[in-house]
């Protein structure tokens, strides 16, 4: 398994990622003539999410649904 730079942001890659961890970025070594779930929705949608962003997006909607189940739990309570 060899590193390779990152087209985009010049990180080292494995040549196996489908892409960047650090900018999300399609590693055009990896999976070649291959039509995996990433590459197809990563084609529908335009563009790849990286890492950081998916992670984000997931804390985010666990957040917003916290807040939403305490302020539930308020008004049931309270009501």
């Amino acid at each position: 398994m060899a590193l390779i730079p990152c087209p985009a942001c010049s990180q080292r890659v494995s040549e196996q990622a489908l892409a960047c961890p650090s900018c999300g970025h399609p590693i055009a070594a990896a999976g070649e003539g291959k039509q995996t779930a990433v590459r197809v929705l990563g084609g529908v949608a335009g563009t790849y999410v990286s890492a950081n962003a998916l992670v984000q997006l997931v804390i985010g909607v666990v957040f917003c649904i916290s807040v939403a189940a305490v302020i539930m739990t308020v008004i049931i309570v309270n009501g």
